[in-house]
Formats: structure tokens, C-alpha cells, sequence
């Protein structure tokens, strides 16, 4: 193989990235989740050799670890109820979604969740016991979904809303002898004859590290650090799709994403389910109820709260959204406590006479509590929908890179079901992990040409051009503009402002911040990824002018299908972004079509 040493300058620090000590491997998994483990997992099975590189420590990286007390997986099994089936959950999904979802795709989550959900209860998941005893677990409704079908899982300390889904992984792929990498950072893939072949990440010790690779698995979550208040460890910075694209890969549905009113101070971090059928007041800094001030005509509290007792995330799709653009307003405005918080106060609410809606997620206590009846929250970033346009095997447009998890889109559209982030991860995972194995297998590990280094080497140098600004105050100001102009309060002003600061920062601002040491350059590098991130949502909310699932325009508040039940993909064009509208496929056999509106 050929040998090459580089030196890189960035603010005065020399970088020497040597490819004669390059890690081999078939298959690389870049992520630290649930994705990334059950990637590992299949790509292990399929005979092949496989590193998992995750940015933390087991059980504390990844999205998967977020702290919320449960989560669920939506699957079709014999305790989802007599009523469902397959057909009805894919169904679902695509009413969710919207029309912006890749009906192949749902139709593959519909069908193997129930599968891949067995699996993981025999390799010893934890999941909520049926109160009634008549069932092997509990299984109930959560968000847009018409039948029971969200088997729970109970949170823990140790795995984040997921419980032991983590630790039951990690058994799993340490059997098969996949080899993990903590505290390992991928900053770039390496692209060569227009495959994807490996990557470059910086090791626990500071110094760059080259993987050579047969296929590469993304895995790498969302970008929720855009918002400044979210539930995910501090890594979730959209790495991968910043990363997927400098290498070619195509994005989808960067506009849809999850939003939520997130609790503080250290309570459950959602209220969500029958805690909002108490119908509770909301309130701001001068204890003002706000909530009304926000309702049009012939729109009562009574109805914003008994819809928001049907899904927790924002959606525009029902009058509950007033609840979130009342909380929003208000933080923005001024009117509410510091660090963006407002009151949920359940002073008045007789808690054992609330109405209880049928539709619950979580088996209902037997004696709802709350402690302090005045609960602080904020609205708060949670997921994106949208991602690596990617097919039925997590193969995106770059060959040889594959996604899974919360970094592809796809089986998502303009909202998505509860718990189908879950079943997503593991079933795309699964699909992806067999998939790279196969292809890796023929196509071998290439070998590294002296230029391969070249395109990532001159990134890192267009960083550290001096010791002018902070990249924490950059990401800062970042999240500053995403709360204002990306959460559920967009206009044509604020997304135009939102996208052109953030490609100033990015291009301007973020390479003159100073590098002392590789921890700040995963700081730097890491920022411009949200910043990466943040853009092109923004540009690509700013040319859906119309509201839809979790994308709400103030100045196109309605469903336009006649001009806009199309996704939105990116493309690199000439070493820039360029934005088309297409048709995802809506019949499992159509192919996608994609036409240029620019």
C-alpha cells in the first residue's frame, strides 16, 4: 500500500497524517446508538470484519441515550391488538408522513419491526409488564397511530429512554467479536473513484487515525444541539449528514423535524399523554394564562389540550399547535423565566378526575402525582425526519456508504409515529449491517492512493486561520437563531436570516476561532456541522411555503398539496448545495422522481 505523510496547519499547530498506519477493517460503523450497534451486529453475522467507531462511551453515545423515562417501538405482534395488521401500520406511517415519506421503506418498517423486536426480547430487552397479566408485555398508542401497537420500554439511568436496550446490544455484539472504538471522532469519509473507502477520525489520545474500509455505515443520530434545549448528549451535531454530503451523498425532508415541550429542572423531560387532559394553565413570568390570547376564533383551550393528549411532539396538523406557538411567542418575547422557561400550572387540576383519553401510551398509574404542581419547560429540539436519501438497504447515493437510524430518511416523513425511530434503527440496522457485509465482500478494501487524504486535509486547513472568536459562542449564537426562526415560529424573515447567518458563521466567522488541541478542533468541526445543518433546513423551510406535519409557516399556515406534496432533496452541484423537488416513491414498486425546481 502506498505510504504518504501530510502535515496540515491550523493556527500554528502542524497536523502530520500518516496513511502508513491505517486501521483495517471490512465494514466501519460510525455512531455510538442503537443503529450503529445492531449495524455492527448484522454486518458481524454476515462474516464480516467490523469496527464500531462511536465519538463516546458505550451506553452514554449515541442519540438512543437520550434521558427520557420510556420509549416504545412501534411493531405488529400478538400484543398490538386484534384490529391490527402489517398493512394498517405501514398505513399509518404514510398518513403520518404526509406524502413526504418512501412508501418502500414504510412498507419494510411495517413488516419486519415485529421481527427484529422478537430478536431483541429474546436476547433479553426489557419491556413494560401488561398490568392485566393477559399479555407477555404491555403495548399501547402513541403518536398518530390508530392501534396499540407501541410495546414500551421503561427508561433506566444507565440506557436513556430505551432502558437496556444498549447494554442487551452490546452483549450481543461482543459475542460476535465486533471491536469497538470509544471516544473516537470521524471527521471525514474518504472518497475514491467515487466509493466510499474508509475514514478519518481523531482517537481518545488527540491523534488522527485513518480507516481503511470495504463499506462504511453511518449511524451518527440527528443535529438536536442546534436547539439550546434538548434531551441528547452533547455529540448529536449532525456530523453525518454534513459528512455524507461533502462526500456526494444526496438529503431529503431536511425541514420536517420534531419539536417538543420539554420539562426542566429536573423532572420527566416530556409531558405528553393524559397529563395535558387535566387541562392545565399556562403560564408566563408575570403569571399571566397565555394560552388564550393565542387561540382564533372558535378554538378553545379545552380542544389544544385534548388534541396534545394524542402525540407529544409539535405537529401543525391539529389545533394543539397553538400550545407550542403560545410557549414559543412568549420565551421570545420576553415574558418568560430565564433559559427560555415557562409554567405548566397544575395548582387547580383535581389530578383524580381528569378525563382520561383512551389512546395511552404508558400503562396509566394507579394515582397520577406531580409534586409541585408548577412544572417549568421550555420547547425544545428533538429529531429530524429527513436525512440521507438512502434505498431499501440503507445504500445512499455515494457507493459503498450506507445509513441507518436517525442520520437517514425515508421511512419518516412529515411527522412520524412514536416509537418509529426505534423500530427504525433496529430494522435498517439490520438491513444496512447485511448489506455493507456483502458489498465489502466484493468489493474488497481498496487500496489508499496518496491523494485520498488530499480533500480532508484541506478542509482542516480552512480552519484556525487566527485566535479570532470561540466556537462555543458561535454554536451558541447558532442555537439562538434556530430557537427563534427554526422552531415552531417560521417566516420568510426569520428562515432567510436564520440560513444566511449560519453560511456566514460557517464560511466567515467559525474558521478564524482558534485550535489549541484536538479537543477544540472536534469543537470547531462539530459546529460547522450543525452549521452545515441549520442552513440547509432553513433553506429548505424558507421554499416550502405552505404548513405541513411538523413544519409550520406563519405566512402559509395551510396544506398546499398542489403545489408542494413533493420532498425537497440537495444535491452537490459544482462543490455547492442545490435544492430539488421530486415525488418520493408512494407505491412500494414506483420509482423516485426527481425534477429540478431551481
Amino acid at each position: 500500500m502506498s505510504v504518504a505523510v501530510l502535515r496540515v496547519y491550523m493556527g500554528g499547530m502542524s497536523v502530520r497524517v500518516s496513511i502508513d498506519r491505517v486501521i483495517e477493517t471490512d465494514v466501519l460503523v460510525v455512531g455510538g446508538g442503537a443503529a450503529a450497534l445492531r449495524a455492527g451486529i448484522a454486518a458481524a453475522d454476515a462474516g464480516a470484519q467490523t469496527i464500531i467507531a462511536a465519538k463516546g462511551a458505550l451506553g452514554k453515545s449515541g442519540a438512543t441515550t437520550a434521558r427520557v423515562p420510556a420509549s416504545a417501538w412501534q411493531a405488529v405482534d400478538g400484543c398490538s391488538g386484534p384490529d391490527d395488521s402489517p398493512e394498517t401500520h405501514y398505513q399509518d406511517i404514510m398518513a403520518a408522513a404526509m406524502g413526504m415519506a418512501d412508501a418502500r421503506l414504510a412498507w419494510i418498517i411495517a413488516h419486519e419491526s415485529a421481527e427484529r423486536l422478537s430478536e431483541m426480547e429474546r436476547w433479553g430487552l426489557n419491556l413494560f409488564p401488561d398490568p392485566s397479566g393477559r399479555q407477555p408485555h404491555y403495548s399501547g398508542y402513541s403518536c398518530f397511530a390508530s392501534q396499540p401497537r407501541a410495546h414500551g420500554m421503561p427508561g433506566s439511568d444507565e440506557g436513556g429512554h430505551t432502558g437496556n436496550m444498549m447494554s442487551t446490544l452490546a452483549r450481543e455484539f461482543t459475542k460476535r467479536g465486533v471491536t469497538l472504538h470509544e471516544h473516537t471522532t470521524v471527521i471525514d469519509l474518504l472518497v475514491q473513484s467515487g466509493a466510499c473507502v474508509g475514514a478519518m477520525a481523531i482517537n481518545p489520545d488527540g491523534a488522527f487515525v485513518i480507516y481503511r474500509a470495504g463499506a462504511v455505515i453511518l449511524a451518527t443520530g440527528g443535529a438536536a444541539q442546534m436547539f439550546p434545549v434538548n434531551l441528547f448528549p452533547m455529540e448529536i451535531t449532525g456530523d453525518g449528514h454534513a459528512m455524507a454530503f461533502r462526500a456526494g451523498a444526496e438529503l431529503v425532508n431536511m425541514e420536517f423535524m420534531q419539536l417538543m415541550i420539554q420539562t426542566v429542572a429536573g423532572r420527566p423531560p416530556q409531558l405528553g399523554g393524559s397529563i395535558w387532559a387535566a387541562m392545565p394553565v399556562v403560564r408566563n413570568a408575570l403569571g399571566e394564562d397565555v394560552l388564550p390570547r393565542y387561540l382564533p376564533t372558535g378554538v378553545t383551550v379545552e380542544q389544544v389540550m385534548w388534541d396534545r393528549t394524542f402525540h407529544t411532539p409539535f405537529s401543525s396538523r391539529d389545533v394543539s399547535r397553538y400550545l407550542d406557538v403560545a410557549i414559543a411567542k412568549e420565551v421570545l418575547e420576553g415574558r418568560g423565566l430565564p433559559s427560555y422557561q415557562m409554567i405548566v400550572d397544575f395548582s387547580q387540576v383535581n389530578l383524580s378526575q381528569i378525563r382520561r383519553p383512551r389512546r395511552l401510551f404508558s400503562p396509566p398509574p394507579a394515582q397520577m402525582t406531580l409534586g409541585d404542581p408548577r412544572i417549568k419547560v421550555a420547547p425544545g429540539g428533538h429529531t429530524i425526519n429527513g436525512g440521507l436519501r438512502v434505498d431499501e438497504w440503507g445504500q445512499s447515493t455515494v457507493t459503498g456508504l450506507l445509513a441507518a437510524g436517525e442520520v437517514a430518511a425515508g421511512s419518516h416523513g412529515a411527522d412520524r409515529l412514536g416509537g418509529g425511530m426505534i423500530s427504525a434503527c433496529s430494522v435498517f440496522g439490520a438491513r444496512a449491517g447485511h448489506r455493507a457485509a456483502e458489498y465489502a465482500r466484493a468489493a474488497g478494501r481498496p487500496d489508499l492512493q496518496p491523494d485520498v487524504l488530499d480533500v480532508a486535509a484541506q478542509r482542516l486547513s480552512g480552519f484556525g486561520r487566527s485566535s479570532d472568536g470561540d466556537w462555543t459562542a458561535i454554536r451558541k449564537s447558532l442555537q439562538s437563531l434556530c430557537l427563534r426562526h427554526l422552531h415552531v415560529i417560521r417566516n420568510e424573515q426569520g428562515l432567510r436570516e436564520l440560513a444566511d447567518s449560519a453560511a456566514s458563521l460557517r464560511r466567515e466567522v467559525l474558521p478564524k476561532a482558534p485550535i489549541q488541541d484536538a479537543r477544540a478542533l472536534v469543537g470547531v468541526l462539530e459546529t460547522d456541522g450543525l452549521l452545515f445543518v441549520a442552513e440547509l433546513a432553513a433553506r429548505a423551510a424558507l421554499l416550502r411555503r405552505e404548513s405541513r406535519g411538523g413544519h409550520l409557516r406563519e405566512d402559509y399556515p395551510n396544506v398546499d398539496d398542489a403545489r408542494w406534496n413533493a420532498s425537497l432533496f440537495w444535491r452537490k452541484r459544482d462543490g455547492e448545495p442545490v435544492i430539488f423537488a421530486g415525488r418520493y416513491r408512494q407505491d412500494v414498486a414506483e420509482a423516485v422522481q426527481v425534477s429540478d425546481v431551481t
